[in-house]
Order: structure tokens, then C-alpha cells, then sequence
């Protein structure tokens, strides 16, 4: 028994505190996180919510903010979102015009409750923290009041994804964000290859790009993930 209790200990010890209390803030069944009238948003990527607890921590910025690449980081959060067993609902404010629905890898059913609004170009092109705003209580507005949301009151809304927009909603990507997504290391070639050679096997590096996954990197750690 002393033996077992000793090894218990040690397990315990080598453990990162950190990561525990993390995984354990991670693991609370509240959707949020209060400060004030805002809140973070709990994604169910567990590696994403552990950063963003930690950044939480640090800043009391609620909101979850990524740069570079950071569209098919947002087609899996929506797509977890809206899956079972979450099954939630959501708003996209896209104001870059990019937001592709045939990237997210949820059922036609769950897809129903992703609500998307694209801006007209004059609007979008001049966009503000109030307008964002603005445009943000429409939307709540929109799901708790119009009859063309009626479907999704079944179920809990998340909350709203602002693509291209500037320091509003749960999730905001855009130029300026502390978690920044990137393509995952692909080895690089030999310095025996010859430029000839290098030129000739570009597709088969394409592929190789192709099939590497995501890197998400913060001052708060990094963790990598599949489309």
C-alpha cells in the first residue's frame, strides 16, 4: 500500500500543475466564464480552451481572437459547435467575404444552424468596434426574434464569429489576434537536391504541404490540428 500511495505521489509530482488546473477549468460544465457582462466561449477543442483559459487568465480578454490563417481553425470550431453532442447555434459576421459553408464537415442538418451574414462591400469597408457591435445586436436580435431563426430555438445559441471584423464578438479573426494559425512544419528539401530536381518533384511537396496539418502558437503555448 505505501509502495502504490508512492507512485501515486510521484504521478502527481511530475504532473504540470498548469495543465492540470487547465484541463480541470477546461472540464467545468459552464459555457462560460464571467467578467463583468462579457465572457469567454467554451469551443469544445480542449487544447483551444486550455490557451484560452490561460490567456483569460492573463489579459481578461474575453474574446478568442486569431490571425494568420485562420479559416480552417474557424471551420472546425463552427463545425464542432453545431455537431452533435453540442449542437449549438451560431452567427458569422463575415466581413472579408470568404467564409466558404462547403468547408465545414457537420451534417446538412446541423449546417441549417449556421447563420451567415456577408456585409455589402461599402458597409464592410468601413467597419468600426460600434458598427461591429451594432451589427452583432442585430444579429442577436435576429435569432431570438425572427421567424426565419425559428428553427434553431431548439437549441443553445453560441454566440457570434466575426470574420475581418475588429474587437468584437466570441470569436474574432482577423489581422490581429493572440493565437496565430500556420501551416505545421513541412521538412524542408536536402541541400544535396539539385534545383532541377526540386522543380521536377513541386507536386509531390505540394502534396506533402497539403497533407500537413495546422499549427495554432500563442505566448500561452501552441497545439497542432487536422481539418
Amino acid at each position: 500500500m505505501d509502495s502504490m500511495g508512492g507512485q501515486l505521489l510521484k504521478a502527481v509530482e511530475e504532473a504540470n500543475l498548469e495543465e492540470i488546473l487547465d484541463s480541470l477549468r477546461a472540464a467545468v460544465p459552464s459555457q462560460t466564464t464571467q467578467t463583468g457582462t462579457r465572457r469567454i466561449k467554451t469551443t469544445h477543442l480542449d487544447d483551444l480552451d486550455q490557451l484560452a483559459a490561460r490567456q483569460f487568465r492573463t489579459t481578461q480578454a474575453p474574446t478568442i481572437s486569431i490571425s494568420g490563417r485562420s479559416l480552417p481553425l474557424v471551420y472546425k470550431i463552427i463545425s464542432t459547435l453545431v455537431s452533435p453532442p453540442h449542437s449549438k447555434a451560431l452567427f458569422v459576421l463575415d466581413f472579408d467575404g470568404r467564409f466558404d459553408a462547403t468547408r465545414l464537415t457537420c451534417t446538412d442538418n446541423d449546417l441549417q444552424h449556421v447563420y451567415v451574414q456577408q456585409p455589402p462591400y461599402n458597409e464592410g469597408s468601413n467597419i468600426n468596434v460600434e458598427h461591429t457591435r451594432s451589427l452583432i445586436a442585430d444579429a442577436e436580435h435576429f435569432m431570438i426574434y425572427e421567424g426565419d431563426s425559428e428553427a434553431s430555438r431548439t437549441r443553445e445559441w453560441w454566440g457570434t464569429v466575426v470574420l475581418g471584423g475588429l474587437g468584437a464578438g466570441d470569436l474574432v479573426a482577423g489581422w490581429k489576434g493572440w493565437l496565430h494559425v500556420e501551416r505545421d512544419n513541412v521538412p524542408g528539401y536536402s541541400l544535396r537536391v539539385a534545383l532541377e530536381e526540386a522543380f521536377e518533384r513541386r507536386s509531390n511537396r505540394q502534396e506533402a504541404v497539403d497533407a500537413t496539418g495546422w499549427a495554432a502558437t500563442s505566448q500561452w503555448g501552441r497545439f497542432t490540428f487536422e481539418e
